[in-house]
């Protein structure tokens, strides 16, 4: 189980919670203290019990429901466990977690107006799915919405107290008794709903009894209330009618939030039997049949959302979690597409937030738990499992447990003789939380890299559907401490340490400096490109490899990319030619349309990448090139430009393709931060150029700027799209910003400068980045696309150069000291080859794809980008840094919109080299650099 590793890591848990030589005495002053001075306890709880005010800021905090809101909200109850914990404490308490907050920013940011999106809450069992749900379905409540909510989907196909052949719908079965308790919740929920919605058809029930057309919907709830013969049927007329007049335009309009928890339920085996003991079938039952209906995404006006449970899948097994497994083919295909958002265990900080919670309100009773050792065992024992953890505070259990590992043989025979009666339960959770500690020395293990050797100088690390390294959520260590985090030819991999600020220097002969009175730019942020390669990549894997994958990126627990280029049409990576306008002299774009690469591909994995990360990612889109019958050459590809000049037709369609585009990938709920004038316009220009390419020079951007595209986004809704010029390499500055930004009628429009990083080494940054930033400060230089393995002489993929980690570390390091904002990879993934690229232009990437057997290597490049991507927050800002003298180190500062501070040091050397930091605001840092190593510093300043 790797216990000295996990023992470890409690130990550093308990340090930074408990400094205090009298640790059970700060525990317990920890809830009674002047309240004027804040509190140990005030992390636990918020005063903020609206949960349309949350944010990041209350995670980890209880709140609290109003017992009101529970009465009317959640009339079915909540889950048993959680109800039991209600009685006992008299208040109904809900974690803030991220993933309903992640589920929340997307209910904001989703257009109604559109088809419903699906979203899927998974995770291991009683990681918190369903009180996460009920946390995002008290922020739809408190938003006026309606709620239709089936708490346990799973008592729908198992265990029914009456089944019966329905009247009106041959070879269905009814199912009157879950029906009359479902429509009675349904009504105490939505009672203000019923008489504004009015009925839009006709219903018969029997002979003698309808419901008419115009009537309210309270009629036909309590048709089925009063007639349980007919419960079913008319829960399935209310379903329908919600589905066609959710988010109308009429009176009474609403949102309706169609809840399921356990969905996979839907698809999965049933208990229920008919009289010939044959199985009945999910689809046979009416309540399934039409629920099915309401999760379908061809009605608009609000948002399906939905949970994975065990135990709502029948005859699986018992570890199973993750969508494919639960769903099965026939449900995942029903429900593709979907948001995925996982629900893990417990973080540092959520546990010690419920473990304060529970000694609040008295609720870990035994002596033994309100130590360091007794903390130390709910750790272990529970793996920070919500559910085992809940469990665990009976004071039998770990009196129990501590006989287990004090007896020896005899204590345990009579601890099982004494407990066999009273404790069976006990005992029994003692085997399945020791199982889930064996679960957690699992996870311990595959936390490191799974390191594999080529033929290069370092290590990839290999990742699969089960198993994949992580450098996991890093919270800010107190003042005082440090951590650092390295990567090495070597083979560390963001290896993370901990250490002590000194008061004094430690006399190292090299001191760097934090100047933080020396203020420079502003970061956006990090990432890579959706190709259609690097999609075609990613979804040849397993869906548990992909979610693995994207988790990488764009997880809290990966490297939190935060910005995604995306390509307009084809370009080389991608496996044919094509544009999204095809059809000759269409110039009103009549048939403009998306590609299945972007419909089946690349929208899809934006959604997945969207949900798995903490924050709104910024998406920007760049063009290759114009359909060929807009062109001089008639061809995509080669050289050639826009036929006419600035002002024509030809520029003009071309502008509004560019407005086409964002509006067909809003349709899909996706909106882009910015967008470049188009990749490489120096590429077209260029006779005999082998893929995709539109010719520009900078005075016929300046002009298609100034007189088609710039208009063309100010008069429509994409005014405050941030548009970035040239999109090509930076030996092109200062000339090319000086032709287009000096004339005032293009600049207008302009917000940046996309820069790509080819000719770096022959180009220093100083000359062109630095000066134009001089020239023009108020205009961002943003870095759009790089890569490895593009040159004659170095081409295609390297599994485990390190050269290439450095070479992206060091580019980074020049491009941020010299103003740029942020920093965009290529082909977010790809195969062995480099490929797929249709014109056999193959290169690296930072994740490499071995589809036949279903793993992925992340090369050493993917981990020098996370020595940005994961520490450098959007809105920090580069400091000053001075060295006491000449080093082989290169270096980076910058201070986080929390305070906190980062360095990142490269060093390309044969040495190591050992140095110290000195922030004046809290003391010296003593850290070393390895010999061909990267290192990230993160210290709070405050």
């Amino acid at each position: 189980m790797n216990l000295p590793r996990l023992y470890h890591r409690l130990r550093l848990t308990a340090r930074s919670l408990h400094s205090s030589a009298n640790a059970q005495q700060v525990e317990k002053v920890a809830v009674a203290v002047d309240p004027d001075v804040p509190s140990q306890f005030s992390v636990v709880r918020t005063s903020e019990n609206d949960p349309t005010c949350h944010t990041e800021l209350h995670a980890g905090q209880y709140y609290t429901l109003p017992p009101a809101h529970v009465r009317t909200l959640f009339p079915h109850g909540l889950p048993p466990r959680f109800q039991m914990q209600m009685k006992t404490f008299n208040e109904a308490c809900v974690m803030v977690r991220q993933p309903a907050l992640e589920l929340i920013a997307c209910l904001r940011k989703a257009d109604y107006s559109k088809p419903a999106l699906r979203y899927v809450l998974y995770g291991e069992k009683g990681c918190g799915k369903t009180l996460s749900l009920c946390h995002v379905l008290h922020f739809c409540s408190t938003q006026g919405w309606l709620i239709l909510h089936i708490p346990d989907a799973h008592l729908w196909v198992k265990n029914c107290r009456e089944l019966l052949p329905s009247s009106s719908r041959p070879g269905r079965f009814d199912q009157p008794i879950q029906a009359l308790n479902w429509l009675k919740n349904f009504k105490t929920t939505n009672e203000h709903f019923l008489s504004k919605i009015k009925t839009t058809q006709r219903y018969v029930w029997t002979k003698r009894e309808s419901t008419e057309e115009g009537r309210p919907l309270g009629e036909l709830v309590d048709q089925g209330m009063s007639r349980v013969k007919s419960s079913s049927d008319v829960v399935g007329a209310l379903l329908r009618e919600l589905r066609l007049q959710a988010g109308g335009a009429a009176e009474g309009a609403f949102r309706l939030a169609v809840a399921v928890d356990g969905v996979n339920a839907l698809w999965g085996k049933t208990t229920l039997k008919k009289e010939d003991k044959s199985e009945v079938l999910p689809e046979e039952l009416t309540l399934i049949h039409n629920l099915r209906k309401m999760l379908r995404n061809d009605w608009c006006g609000g948002a399906v959302l939905t949970t994975l449970s065990q135990t709502g899948s029948l005859f699986k097994p018992r570890s199973a979690y993750l969508p494919m497994e639960l769903l099965g083919e026939e449900g995942f295909d029903s429900m593709d597409p979907f948001v995925p958002i996982p629900v893990s265990c417990y973080s540092d900080k959520e546990f010690e937030s419920c473990y304060l919670y529970y000694m609040d309100r008295n609720w870990l009773q035994h002596p033994h738990s309100q130590t360091e050792d007794g903390k130390k065992e709910l750790i272990f024992l529970s793996s920070r499992n919500p559910s085992i953890l809940e469990r665990l505070p009976d004071t039998e259990l770990l009196s129990l447990n501590k006989r287990y590992r004090e007896g020896g043989e005899q204590g345990r025979a009579r601890c099982d003789k004494a407990d066999r009666g009273s404790m069976r339960g006990s005992a029994a959770l003692i085997v399945s939380v020791l199982l889930a500690g064996l679960v957690t020395g699992a996870r311990a293990r595959i936390e490191s890299c799974q390191a594999r050797m080529f033929s290069q100088s370092s290590v990839v690390c290999e990742c699969n559907a089960t198993h994949c390294d992580s450098v996991g959520r890093v919270s800010l260590p107190a003042v005082g401490h440090y951590l650092s985090f390295l990567s090495s030819e070597a083979g560390s991999r963001l290896h993370r340490e901990q250490g002590q600020v000194q008061r004094n220097s430690t006399g190292t002969a090299l001191r760097i400096t934090l100047v933080p009175e020396q203020k420079y730019q502003h970061i956006k942020g990090f990432g890579g490109a959706m190709t259609d390669s690097a999609a075609i990549n990613i979804l040849s894997l397993s869906a548990g490899a992909q979610d693995q994958l994207l988790r990488q990126y764009f997880s809290p627990e990966g490297i939190e990319y935060n910005v995604v280029r995306v390509p307009m049409a084809s370009c080389d990576f991608s496996t044919h030619l094509y544009t999204y306008a095809d059809s000759p002299g269409d110039y009103g774009l009549l048939n403009f349309s998306l590609a299945e690469e972007d419909t089946h591909m690349k929208i899809p994995l934006l959604h997945r990448a969207q949900a798995l990360s903490a924050r709104p990612l910024s998406l920007f889109a760049s063009a290759w090139t114009a359909p060929s019958w807009l062109k001089t050459n008639g061809a995509l590809i080669g050289k050639g430009s826009l036929k006419g000049q600035p002002g024509d037709k030809e520029y003009k369609t071309w502008a509004q393709y560019y407005i086409r585009f964002l509006e067909e990938y809003e349709k899909h709920n996706l909106s882009f931060w910015g967008l470049t004038t188009g990749n490489e316009p120096t590429a077209g220009e260029l006779t005999n150029y082998s893929f995709q390419a539109l010719g520009f020079i900078p005075e016929q951007q300046r002009d298609w700027i100034a007189m088609d595209l710039g208009p063309a986004l100010h008069s429509s809704r994409y005014a405050k799209m941030r548009l970035m010029i040239l999109d090509d390499q930076r030996l092109l500055l200062p000339y090319w910003a000086k032709v287009v930004l000096s004339d005032i009628h293009a600049s207008r429009y302009v917000h940046g400068i996309g820069l790509h990083w080819y000719w770096d080494n022959i180009t220093p940054a100083k000359i062109t980045l630095g000066t134009t930033h001089d020239l023009y400060p108020e205009y961002f230089l943003f870095g759009t696309e790089a890569c490895s393995g593009w040159t004659g002489f170095d081409r295609g993929v390297q599994l485990g150069s390190w050269t290439r980690a450095e070479d992206y570390a060091s580019d980074i390091i020049e491009d941020l000291n010299n103003y740029v904002t942020g920093w965009t990879d290529w082909n977010l993934a790809l195969d062995q080859g480099g490929g797929p690229n249709w014109a056999k232009n193959f290169v690296d990437s930072t994740i490499i794809v071995d589809h036949s057997r279903d793993v992925f290597y992340k090369q050493p490049t993917f981990y020098s980008m996370a020595h940005f991507s994961k520490f450098l927050w959007e809105g920090s800002q580069r400091v000053g840094v001075s060295t006491s003298g000449h080093s082989a180190l290169e270096s980076s500062a910058f201070i986080r919109p929390d305070g906190s501070a980062v360095l990142i040091v490269l060093n390309r050397s044969d040495a190591e080299v050992p140095f110290e930091v000195w922030d004046q605001t809290v003391g010296f840092l003593p850290s070393s650099a390895p010999p061909h190593s990267i290192l990230t510093l993160l210290w709070n300043r405050s």
